[in-house]
């Protein structure tokens, strides 16, 4: 059999003008005639690159372009027309083989007997059909392996029940007159005909080319010369087919002080972008060269570029199900598995569905209903929140909108026909929708619409000829299939390329960035794999981590030499750590040298960055300034006062723009939900006498009435496990709360509960200031104003309001009037609520109100009333001119430093502020903001 011709060209010069120059220079004339050759190259971006250094070298001379290919598009060409089932049949037929058949029979592919359930049988099948690939590359399949492994050692009874499976799934195609991907292409590879007008196949510059095309091209060599163009020495390094050796390679020096190449360590990704912002700022997309390795790094660096308005584009395209039209597509699929009120939430958050549903306003009032309703309710999914919003006449637009998706959702969920239902159903979601295809936003929308619609084709071909399948298991393949679905939107004019390793020969720019030769990256390696580990891939001949070694080591050479001194300029650009903030080791490729070198080497790699990760100082791309033109508030509540006391900015945040977390994926009250809901149990003790004569399991009795009555009404009859165990620690307050009160009754006497929950409004400072008293008794002739705590800790009034003022200055942010001598301590204010609702119910000439908390913890032993005794005159006047003061401030538009002294973990702003409030805020703006004077809000 004929080998092919081996070529070499000189890697010390730059590949495309080699290989187009040799391409022209083997034609003449006017008019360029390329058109009998097929050229193979390595990636569809090396191919573009080649068609565009052909068309400029030729000028202006006619030019008819060879026909350039991928090898995996080689065999593609090669079983066109042919009956090939689509990834959802293949699928559809493994689960149909894994439902039927008795695991109990395969007991060394399934040693535990599992669950057949739709499940384990679509993650079974994907991960056969992985396996199946990954053979596939070499043109194996499951039952040459089981031959070529035999009784080597290596589970061949295993091998063997592979075999059989893959022969009952190889019957479901053929009943069915499907035939499988893999054995097509492998039947193609082995009865490979040169197309008719082609009369020379040039595999050029493609160093990891698959075995089944090589086996295809083998044949070709019968009656079509074959060359392969080889980009590097022309010593015994490759072997015919342009593949580097391992053994040569991986024991050759890569010379990087040589080629002067530039080893620099950053210490995080963020700071990897930001370098590369800096050296791409204003340089032509031809002359850098910018190469990432780890895929992980390509959303950072598209936000970096897009800060710095630097145009990019990615050749690996989009995730389809990450917006537009494929994102909704995907809610809906989440919403038919699981209708849970974070999906739900999403999906009315979608513009598309915002229109379809005729919800104005971006949907604002909608999503904060259903947010209300949320934590009112906990309604956790979609049937709940219809429950609850159909009892406010004032969540109409929401109920309608909540029924139309159930309504929608039903559909998707019992039809027997998932894709035709999904097709209907975005059809009626667009129906309306005006898309201009001229238009640079309709593209992008009908590409990712095309996706979808040969999707649901195949999904539909797929339950026709597996009429058996359930719904369930048809939609749960078709939703797997649109996660790993891409679209490839066009590149935008003067974009830098970000390149993925394999793409990086074919471009010649004399910079060269490399960034991310982390280990476990370049080389890319295999460890542990449960049915292909290192020595059984050698053993069948699939590609090895040695090779992946070689190929890579040949890969890194070839870039940085031909730009070794005048020639260019190359960075290689380790990270210290990962996105994930994981620690990352360099490649061993960068130790591949002399001793002196690798010495040199490992202490500049593994010396501190130049910028520690504690020292790097983030600046974002804006910078969070406050609405302009925002009214006062007229009042105040008194929790606003701790709030300002704890951080000014803060407060701003949470009491002037009224800014919240929203948690709708939560399936248990919060602290503060919890503690209003036993506030409001407790309320019903209103007016209630308590002597001597109380009955402390007749109180527990009613009070245990009131709790399940509540519960019921506010959160449905059908409790999550969460809230039954809420439920417990409910009604343990409640016992540990009627055994402390009765004790209290018996060591202080009776008293009366005047009110609860009463809500009061004093004038302070040009303001009101408005607040709601948990509980007001009468002891004798005096008042006592006691507040509940739901905390497992018990807390005192004087500690959880005054804080001594150690030896280091307080905050800054602090007005002098929070400072408050007492006893020969100075203490700071913390909290004013309760000295404010003794300002509130004190009446002149009459005693002042005592002050005392309900600790309602969940043991007994951290229960219990605990007063103010120490509370005195004094301390109300301070409390009073620290309350007067922070107003003043606030008038002011003071709300500036914000607090240092909040832990992350405490701070519910925090996710708002990965980088710090100093660098994402404009402080100027909040140390004197200027109200709107002319009217003012109720806060």
């Amino acid at each position: 059999m004929p080998n092919p011709t081996t070529i070499y060209l000189d890697w010390n010069r730059p590949l495309l003008p080699a290989i187009s120059n040799r391409l022209l220079a083997s034609t003449g004339g006017i008019c360029i005639d390329l058109s009998s050759d097929l050229v193979i190259v390595p990636t569809v971006q090396s191919g573009r690159r080649l068609r565009e250094a052909l068309a400029l070298a030729a000028g202006d001379r006619g030019l008819l372009p060879p026909q350039i290919v991928t090898p995996d598009v080689l065999l593609e060409q090669a079983i066109q027309g042919q009956p090939i089932a689509s990834e959802e049949s293949v699928t559809a037929a493994w689960v149909s083989v894994l439902a039927k058949i008795d695991c109990s029979r395969f007991k060394a592919l399934f040693p535990i007997v599992p669950e057949q359930h739709i499940n384990w049988q679509l993650g079974m099948a994907q991960r056969l059909m992985q396996l199946r690939n990954e053979l596939g590359e070499e043109g194996l399949d499951f039952a040459l392996a089981a031959q070529r492994i035999g009784a080597s050692g290596h589970e061949p009874e295993r091998w063997r029940e592979l075999a059989q499976l893959e022969a009952l799934y190889l019957d479901q195609l053929e009943t069915r007159k499907l035939k499988d991907p893999k054995l097509a292409r492998r039947t193609a590879a082995q009865h490979y005909r040169t197309p008719a007008p082609i009369k020379r196949i040039i595999l050029a510059a493609t160093p990891d080319p698959q075995a089944l095309p090589l086996q295809a091209l083998d044949q070709a060599a019968k009656t079509t010369p074959v060359e392969v163009w080889v980009y590097g020495p022309e010593q015994a390094s490759f072997d015919p087919w342009g593949r580097p050796l391992a053994e040569h390679w991986s024991q050759r020096a890569l010379a990087f002080e040589a080629w002067d190449c530039t080893l620099k360590p950053v210490a995080t990704t963020k700071v990897t972008a930001t370098w590369i912002t800096a050296a791409l700022q204003d340089a032509a997309p031809e002359s850098v060269l910018l190469g990432l390795a780890d895929p992980r790094l390509n959303p950072i660096i598209i936000d970096a570029f897009k800060q710095a308005q630097i145009p990019c584009y990615d050749p690996e395209g989009q995730s389809l199900h990450l917006g537009g039209v494929g994102r909704l597509t995907e809610l809906l699929c989440q919403a038919c598995e699981d209708p849970n009120t974070s999906t739900i939430r999403t999906l009315l958050q979608h513009p598309d569905v915002q229109a379809w549903l005729n919800i104005p306003h971006n949907g604002t009032a909608c999503l904060e209903q259903l947010d209300r309703l949320f934590e009112d309710h906990l309604a956790a999914d979609l049937a709940t929140l219809i429950q609850f919003a159909a009892r406010q006449p004032c969540h109409a637009r929401l109920y309608n909108a909540l029924v139309e998706l159930q309504q929608r959702v039903a559909t998707l969920t019992d039809t027997r026909n998932f894709p035709v239902a999904l097709a209907q159903a975005l059809q009626t979601i667009y129906a309306n929708k005006q898309i201009q295809p001229s238009a640079p936003a309709g593209i992008p929308w009908q590409e990712g619409a095309e996706v979808i619609r040969t999707r649901l084709v195949h999904a539909t071909e797929a339950l026709r000829l597996f009429p058996d399948l359930s719904n369930t298991l048809i939609r749960s393949a078709f939703h797997h299939s649109l996660r790993h679905s891409r679209v490839y939107p066009d590149r935008p004019p003067g974009a830098h390329n970000l390149l993925g390793w394999l793409e990086l020969l074919w471009n010649d720019a004399p910079h060269l960035i490399l960034v991310g030769l982390n280990e476990g990256i370049v080389p890319e390696s295999v460890i542990g794999d449960a049915f292909l580990p290192e020595a059984l891939r050698a053993q069948l001949g699939l590609r090895t981590n040695a090779q992946r070694f070689a190929r890579d080591a040949y890969l890194i050479e070839a870039l940085c030499r031909r730009r070794a001194g005048r020639s260019g300029q190359i960075d290689i650009l380790i990270p210290q750590f990962a996105p994930d903030h994981s620690p990352l080791k360099p490649s061993r490729l960068l130790f591949q040298g002399s001793p002196d070198s690798v010495v040199r080497r490992t202490r500049q790699l593994f010396q501190d960055s130049e910028a520690p990760v504690a020292a790097i100082k983030y600046h974002a791309a804006w910078k969070l300034s406050p609405p302009a033109d925002l009214k006062l508030p007229a009042s105040l509540p008194v929790s606003a006062f701790k709030s300002y006391l704890q951080c000014p900015f803060r407060f701003f945040l949470r009491h002037i723009l009224q800014m919240r977390p929203v948690d709708v994926d939560t399936r248990e009250l919060n602290p503060t939900a919890f503690g209003s809901l036993l506030h409001d149990i407790l309320a019903k003790l209103k007016q209630q006498k308590l002597d001597r004569h109380c009955d402390q399991a007749t109180l527990i009795k009613k009070l245990r009435r009131i709790a399940e009555q509540t519960l019921k009404h506010r959160y449905g009859n059908q409790l999550s496990f969460a809230l039954r165990l809420q439920h417990e620690a409910l009604i343990a307050r409640i016992i540990a709360f009627c055994e402390r009160q009765v004790e209290d009754i018996a060591a202080k006497g009776s008293c009366i509960i005047l009110n609860t929950e009463e809500c009061f409004e004093i004038p302070l400072n040009g303001m009101t200031v408005k607040g709601r008293i948990d509980r007001i008794d009468q002891r004798g002739e005096g008042l006592e104003l006691i507040d509940y705590k739901t905390g497992n800790q018990a807390s005192t009034p004087e500690k959880a309001h005054l804080a001594v003022v150690a030896s280091k200055a307080p905050p800054d942010h602090l007005p002098k009037t929070a400072l408050f001598e007492h006893a020969n301590k100075m203490y700071r204010w913390t909290d004013l609520q309760l000295p404010l609702y003794s300002l509130a119910k004190q009446e002149n000439g009459m005693q002042r109100p005592s002050l005392a908390y309900f600790n309602l913890s969940q043991t007994l032993e951290k229960s219990g009333l605990v007063r103010w005794e120490a509370f005195t005159d004094a301390h109300l006047a301070s409390a009073k001119a620290c309350a007067c003061a922070i107003i003043e401030k606030i008038q002011a538009g003071v709300f500036w430093p914000p607090s240092q002294t909040i832990h992350q973990a405490y701070d519910e702003f925090a996710p708002l502020f990965p980088d710090g409030i100093e660098h994402s805020v404009d402080a100027e703006a909040f140390m004197n903001y200027a109200f709107n004077s002319s009217t003012s809000i109720h806060a």
